[in-house]
C-alpha cells in the first residue's frame, strides 16, 4: 500500500466530526487553503450578488511576487469561483454577467504577477471566459449589448483568451449581435487619427494595435483589397506597416504599387528600422526584372553590413541577377581596401581604439574563405595582419591539417591570451582543448616527446594556475 493511499484510508475511517478537525487544523497552518473555505462558505449563504463579488475579489487578489508554477493554488480559486459563479447563474440575475467581466479583468491583471505559468491558470481563466459567455445566453442578455460589450472586452484582452472562444459568441449573438460587434469596430477605429512616418505616440498603442488587428482581418476575411489597402494605411507610423503594405501589394499581383509602399518606407525611416524593407525591395526589383536597381540596392546593402553573411548575400542575388562574377570581385576589392585603410591607421597610431570596438576587417576576408574551404587563402590573410583572437584557434586546427609547425605555433600564441581570460576557480577547458590539440598533432607527427618538452615548458610558465596544473596532469 502507498503512503497516499494510506492516508485516504485513515481519512475515510474518521468520522465527521473528526475530519472538520482535521480540516480546520490545515486550514490554520495554509493561508491558501483558508482563503479558499472562506470563500466557499460565504457562498454556501447565497449571498447577494454585491457580498459574493467582495468575497470572490478578497480571494483573487493574490498576494506577493510568484515564481514558477506558484500558480496552481490560484489557478485552483479561480475555479473555484466559476464553480460559484456557474451555481449562481440558475437566479436569472442579470447583473452576474458584469460581475463575472469585472472578475475576469482582475484575474487577467493577476497574471502579470506571476514569472512563470504552469498552464494551470491559463485553463482556469478560459473556464471564467466560459462561464460568462453560459451567463449571457442564460440570462437572454441582448444580443447587441454582447456584441458591443465582447468588442470592448477584446481591446481588454491582455492575454489573449478570447480568440480561442470569440466564435463561440458570434454563434451565440447571431446576425443582430455581430452587426452590434463591426458597428462598434469600425467606429472605434474610424475615430483613430492617421498616422504618417514618425507619429509614434499613438502607434504604439496596443489598443490601437487590436483595433487596427479586428478591422483589417475582417476586410481581408471579405476580399476587399482596396479597402484593406486603405485601411493599412492610415496607419504608416512604423516601417513594418510599409512592409506590410509591399507584402500584400505582391501577392495580390500588385507588383509597381508593392515597390512604391517599398520604396516610401525605405526613405521615410532610418536603417535600422528599415533594412526589412530593402532585404523586400531587392526581390521586388529582381521580380520586376530591374536588375539594375536590384544590383543597386543590393550592393548598397553590402558596403553597409560588409561582413562574410552579407558578402555570400550579394553572392546570391548576383547570380540570380547573371553578375555573380563582377560583384564578387566588387566586393573582395572593398573589403581590402578597408583592411588597408584601417591598418594604415593602426601604423599611425590612429585605429587602434576602433578596432578594439568594431574588430578587426580582415576578420571579414578570413570568414570568407572559410565559408569558401580555401585553406590556403585563410592562412595568407591571417598572415597578414591583425586578426581577432577569437579566430586564432579555428584557424590554428585548419592550419593543423597541412602544417602542423605552423598551428602548434599559433595554438602557443593563443595560451596566453585563454589562460589569462579565466576567472578565480576556472576550470580552464578551453586551454585544455588548446594544449591537447597541441599533443594531438605531436602524435601525428610521431613528435610524442616534443610535446612533452612543450607541456614542461607550459606547466612552468602557469605553475600559479593550480587548476590549470591539475588539468594537464590528464597528460
Amino acid at each position: 500500500m502507498d503512503k497516499q493511499q494510506q492516508v485516504i484510508d485513515y481519512l475515510e475511517s474518521l468520522g465527521a466530526a473528526s475530519l472538520r478537525k482535521v480540516l480546520l487544523e490545515a486550514a490554520f497552518n495554509n493561508a491558501e487553503l483558508w482563503k479558499r473555505l472562506l470563500t466557499q462558505a460565504t457562498a454556501a449563504k447565497r449571498p447577494g450578488l454585491r457580498v459574493l463579488e467582495k468575497a470572490l475579489r478578497h480571494s483573487l487578489t493574490p498576494e506577493g511576487d510568484f515564481g514558477w508554477a506558484d500558480d496552481a493554488g490560484y489557478a485552483d480559486r479561480v475555479e473555484d469561483a466559476v464553480r460559484l459563479l456557474d451555481a449562481r447563474i440558475e437566479d436569472g440575475d442579470p447583473a452576474l454577467v458584469e460581475l463575472i467581466e469585472a472578475l475576469i479583468d482582475l484575474v487577467e491583471r493577476s497574471v502579470e504577477q506571476f514569472h512563470e505559468s504552469s498552464g494551470l491558470l491559463d485553463d482556469a481563466i478560459l473556464a471564467l471566459h466560459r462561464t460568462h459567455l453560459d451567463a449571457c445566453a442564460a440570462l437572454h442578455i441582448p444580443l447587441e449589448d454582447v456584441g458591443r460589450a465582447l468588442f470592448r472586452r477584446q481591446l481588454e484582452d491582455r492575454w489573449g483568451f478570447l480568440p480561442e472562444i470569440i466564435d463561440d459568441y458570434f454563434e451565440l449573438i447571431g446576425e443582430a449581435g455581430q452587426s452590434a460587434y463591426w458597428r462598434a469596430a469600425f467606429e472605434a477605429w474610424e475615430a483613430l487619427p492617421a498616422l504618417e512616418a514618425g507619429d509614434r505616440s499613438s502607434s504604439v498603442s496596443s489598443r490601437r494595435h487590436a483595433i487596427e488587428a479586428i478591422v483589417e482581418g475582417k476586410l481581408a476575411q471579405a476580399g476587399d483589397l482596396d479597402a484593406l489597402i486603405r485601411a493599412k494605411a492610415r496607419n504608416l507610423s512604423r516601417s513594418s506597416r510599409h512592409l506590410e503594405l509591399a507584402k500584400l501589394c505582391r501577392e495580390h499581383g500588385r507588383l509597381d504599387e508593392a515597390i512604391r509602399w517599398a520604396e516610401e518606407g525605405f526613405k521615410a525611416f532610418p536603417i535600422n528600422e528599415a533594412y526589412p524593407l530593402e532585404d523586400h525591395l531587392i526581390e521586388l526589383y529582381r521580380e520586376r526584372g530591374d536588375y539594375e536597381k536590384t544590383e543597386t540596392v543590393a550592393w548598397q546593402r553590402f558596403k553597409r553590413l560588409s561582413g562574410c553573411n552579407a558578402f555570400f548575400d550579394l553572392l546570391e542575388v548576383g547570380k540570380l541577377i547573371g553578375k555573380e562574377g563582377s560583384l564578387r570581385e566588387r566586393a573582395l576589392g572593398l573589403l581590402w581596401s578597408r583592411v588597408k585603410e584601417q591598418e594604415a591607421e593602426s601604423s599611425a597610431g590612429g585605429s587602434s581604439r576602433r578596432s578594439a570596438l568594431f574588430g578587426f576587417e580582415r576578420v571579414h576576408l578570413v570568414g570568407i574563405h572559410r565559408e569558401e574551404g580555401d585553406d590556403e587563402a585563410i592562412w595568407a590573410v591571417f598572415c597578414g595582419g591583425p586578426v581577432s583572437v577569437k579566430l586564432w584557434q579555428p584557424v590554428a586546427a585548419i592550419r593543423g591539417r597541412t602544417h602542423p609547425d605552423e598551428a602548434i605555433a599559433l595554438y602557443r600564441r593563443l595560451l596566453p591570451h585563454v589562460v589569462e581570460a579565466e576567472g578565480l576557480g576556472a576550470r580552464y577547458d578551453r586551454a585544455f582543448e588548446i594544449v591537447a590539440a597541441i599533443r594531438q598533432l605531436r602524435i601525428e607527427e610521431g613528435q610524442l616527446a616534443k610535446f612533452q618538452n612543450e607541456l614542461r615548458e607550459i606547466r612552468s610558465e602557469w605553475k600559479r594556475k593550480r587548476n590549470f596544473m591539475k588539468r594537464l596532469n590528464e597528460f
